[in-house]
C-alpha cells in the first residue's frame, strides 16, 4: 500500500512539475452589450471554449470590472464570435452593467479570476503559478509574480510608449554619436520602470547610423531576471538607421506596474549594425548590462544588473 501511495505521489509531483502556465488572451467587444443581454459578441474568440456544464465553466471573461463565464456558442455549429454567457459571476451585483463596443476584454480560465476579498501578496515563485497574472474581479486589481514577490498593479498607462532611457528633446542622431556595434554573444539590457499597468505589444530599439539587416529579437524580463515575453527568435532584420525599430512579442503581455522590468536585445551580429546605447554622463542613472555568453535564438535567464555600465544599455521603448 505504501508503495502504491509513493508511486501516486510521484505521478502527481511529475504532473505538477510539467504544467503549462496559462496567460490571458485579449480582445474587444465587437458590439455593445446591454445591461440585460445574455450574449457577448467578441472581436476574436481565441482562447474561448464552450462549457459542458453551467456549474463548471471553462472560460471566463472580464470587461469593465464585470466577470462573466462562457456557456455555449450562439451558432449551433459552434462557430462564430457570439457567445451565451452567465452574468453577475463576480459576486458584486453592482458591477453588472452595459459595455460599449470596443471595450477591452480579458479571456482566461476561471482560475485566473480571483473572487476573494484580498489581493495577492507576499513572496511567490513564478514557475509554480498555474495562471499569471491574476485578476481580482471584486476590485479590478491585477497581480503578477515578479522578482519573487506578488506585485499588484494600479490603473492603466495611457502612454503610447514608455521610453528607457528617456531620449529627451535632442535629435536621435546626437545620442551615443554613431551608436555602438553589437556582438553576437552578448545580451544587451536596459532597466525599464513602468509607472502603471500596460498591455505590451513589444519593444522598440534605437538604431545607430549603420544598419546591415542583422537579425535581432527582444526579450522582456522581470526584476529578478525571469523572461516574460519575447519576439520571434528567428530574428527580424534591422533596416533603418537612427530610428526606433519595433519588434513585436509573439503574444501580447500584460505588464503590472508600478514595477521594474528589463528590456533586452540579442543580435546575430552578421554585419556591423550599431545600436544607440546609454553612456556615462548622459543617462547613467539607470541599470544596464551586457550579459556575455548569450546564444542567439535562445532565451536564457538574466542575471539582473545592479549598476550602470556604459554603452551596453540600448535606448528602447516598450509599447
Amino acid at each position: 500500500m505504501n508503495t502504491i501511495r509513493n508511486l501516486s505521489l510521484c505521478v502527481l509531483l511529475a504532473v505538477g512539475l510539467v504544467h503549462a502556465q496559462t496567460a490571458p488572451t485579449f480582445t474587444t467587444l465587437a458590439s455593445a452589450m446591454g445591461v440585460n443581454d445574455q450574449t457577448v459578441n467578441l472581436t476574436s474568440s481565441t482562447g474561448v471554449s464552450a462549457s459542458a456544464s453551467l456549474n463548471a465553466p471553462v472560460t471566463g471573461i472580464f470587461v469593465d470590472r464585470e466577470y462573466l463565464t462562457i456557456t455555449t456558442n450562439v451558432n449551433p455549429a459552434g462557430t462564430g464570435n457570439v457567445w451565451n454567457v452567465r452574468r453577475v459571476q463576480s459576486g458584486v451585483a453592482s458591477l453588472r452593467g452595459g459595455h460599449a463596443s470596443g471595450a477591452a476584454v480579458w479571456i482566461g480560465p476561471p482560475g485566473m479570476f480571483d473572487q476573494g476579498p484580498n489581493n495577492k501578496s507576499g513572496s511567490c515563485t513564478r514557475g509554480n503559478q498555474l495562471y499569471l497574472p491574476v485578476i481580482n474581479v471584486r476590485n479590478g486589481v491585477v497581480s503578477d509574480c515578479l522578482g519573487g514577490s506578488w506585485v499588484s498593479g494600479s490603473g492603466t498607462s495611457a502612454r503610447w510608449r514608455v521610453y528607457a532611457p528617456e531620449p529627451g528633446g535632442t535629435a536621435y542622431t546626437s545620442l551615443n554619436t554613431n551608436g555602438t556595434a553589437v556582438g553576437a554573444t552578448t545580451l544587451y539590457c536596459t532597466e525599464v520602470n513602468l509607472p502603471s499597468n500596460k498591455l505590451l505589444t513589444g519593444i522598440g530599439v534605437l538604431n545607430g547610423t549603420t544598419v546591415t539587416a542583422n537579425a535581432r529579437y527582444v526579450v522582456l524580463y522581470d526584476s529578478g531576471g525571469t523572461a516574460l515575453a519575447n519576439s520571434a527568435l528567428a530574428g527580424q532584420a534591422s533596416v533603418t538607421a537612427s530610428v526606433y525599430e519595433t519588434y513585436a512579442f509573439t503574444s501580447k503581455f500584460f505588464a503590472v506596474g508600478p514595477a521594474q522590468y528589463f528590456g533586452c536585445i540579442q543580435d546575430n551580429s552578421t554585419g556591423s549594425t550599431t545600436v544607440r546605447m546609454a553612456v556615462t554622463g548622459v543617462n547613467d542613472n539607470i541599470l544596464t548590462k551586457g550579459q556575455t555568453s548569450a546564444t542567439f535564438g535562445t532565451v536564457g535567464a538574466l542575471t539582473a544588473p545592479t549598476g550602470f555600465v556604459t554603452s551596453v544599455g540600448p535606448y528602447i521603448f516598450i509599447y
